[in-house]
């Protein structure tokens, strides 16, 4: 029996998964290269006496290439497309965690930690823009979600597998181990390359045939971010990443801190939350396809979220309520993903994927480098009581947002 295809990318469905297969394998080792980086500072420690000064600015080289990258290669996504800019980006990330194994001086770190986050640039604008051309317009959300949760399953399992490997054979091979892996899924990429629709590519095509306008250019998309609905939504993923941020990374300080539960119980509600959050994203796709109601669905799971993170805050609840609480909070997070990334696309004109997703990857980077800022500051002047507040301030400020124009600014 023949395969069905889809009037509107030309996919079978058995293609479309083994693009989801491909990029999410090459999204899984982006968010696990992220994760590395942060363990293997204690073995610098260690091996090297650098201090936490030197340390910092090692990590902080990784992040500040990304998002400065980041804009720049949506731009090239545009323009000549993602294979090669997805190979190149995985190719180059793997070689840079891999040579940190053969370093012998702080200032090559710091370079390969630069090279390393500008090939960690490429997976957003790449990703999303071989997904919008490649996947059916009734399985996109779910392909949003299953994209997402790859990404979870390559931070959730970069603690456990490095430091396994580690103490198996020593740091450096599990450095060069991970970079294996990396390679090989960049050559995966190269050789199946054939399989990923490429936007620019068919508008290409489509503008030889039919003489339209040449493709837009960096200073029509560069136009198209300062667009009311662009902006808006640039301001949604800054302030809601501020939510998800500050919960993960000062939960479990802040609940020992206010409800003077173990470390044990804290570590419980924050691995509730990571969890639920996956389960709450699979969700989330499927809804996603379901209804085009998606800012319906965001004001909800924020409205919620900002009820519960008051109620954390300022109500010592017992603890089972509490895992629960934070379990329910990880399932509202997790569902608006999904709607948060539909609603992006709805907002972009054609062949703006790689573009519009590096500018809005570029307001995750913002919103997560803030928000330990704030937090901190908060809870070196005894206002430890207030970050949870603060938080579902955020959560409503991130409601606002959505009042957003409903039709796509920009277009050709």
């Amino acid at each position: 029996m023949a395969q069905l295809t889809h009037s509107s990318t030309g996919t079978t469905i058995s293609g479309e998964i083994r693009i989801l297969s491909l990029i999410g394998t090459g999204h899984f080792m982006s968010h696990f290269y992220n994760l590395t980086l942060p363990l293997l500072i204690t073995f610098l420690a260690v091996d090297y006496g650098f201090n936490p000064a030197q340390l910092g600015v090692f990590i902080a080289a990784f992040s500040t290439s990304a998002a400065a990258a980041q804009l720049p290669v949506g731009f090239l996504v545009d323009k000549i497309g993602a294979h090669a800019i997805l190979f190149s980006g995985l190719t180059l990330e793997a070689l840079s965690i891999g040579g940190m194994a053969f370093a012998n001086s702080y200032s090559m770190l710091v370079m390969l930690a630069v090279s390393a986050g500008l090939g960690h640039s490429v997976f957003h604008p790449a990703d999303y823009a071989i997904m919008n051309s490649s996947i059916d317009e009734s399985r996109i959300g779910r392909a949003f979600s299953m994209h997402t949760v790859t990404g979870t399953a390559g931070s959730a399992l970069a603690p456990v597998m490095i430091t396994f490997l580690a103490a198996l054979w020593d740091w450096r091979i599990a450095l060069i181990a991970v970079s294996g892996f990396g390679l090989l899924t960049a050559l995966a990429v190269a050789s199946q390359a054939h399989i990923l629709k490429e936007h620019v590519a068919r508008k290409k095509k489509s503008e030889k045939a039919l003489k339209r306008r040449p493709l837009r250019s960096a200073k029509a998309n560069l136009r198209l971010l300062m667009t009311p609905s662009v902006l808006m939504l640039f301001t949604f993923f800054l302030v809601t990443t501020m939510v998800t941020s500050g919960i993960q990374a000062f939960s479990i300080f802040t609940l020992i801190e206010l409800h003077s539960v173990s470390k044990t119980t804290a570590s419980m509600a924050l691995t509730a939350f990571l969890i639920a959050s996956a389960f709450g994203v699979i969700a989330g796709g499927w809804i996603a396809d379901k209804t085009p109601r998606h800012s319906v669905i965001a004001t909800i799971a924020f409205l919620t979220t900002a009820v519960a993170l008051v109620v954390i805050g300022e109500i010592n609840i017992p603890v089972f309520a509490l895992l629960a609480v934070f379990a329910g909070i990880g399932i509202l997070q997790g569902l608006v993903k999904p709607a948060r990334d539909m609603m992006v696309r709805a907002a972009m004109p054609p062949g703006t994927a790689g573009t519009i997703f590096a500018f809005m990857s570029t307001g995750r980077l913002i919103g997560s480098a803030i928000t330990p800022i704030i937090v901190g500051l908060l809870i070196t002047n005894g206002m430890t009581d207030k970050v949870f507040m603060m938080l579902a301030v955020f959560s409503v400020i991130g409601l606002a947002t959505l009042l957003m124009p409903r039709k796509p600014d920009g277009k050709p």
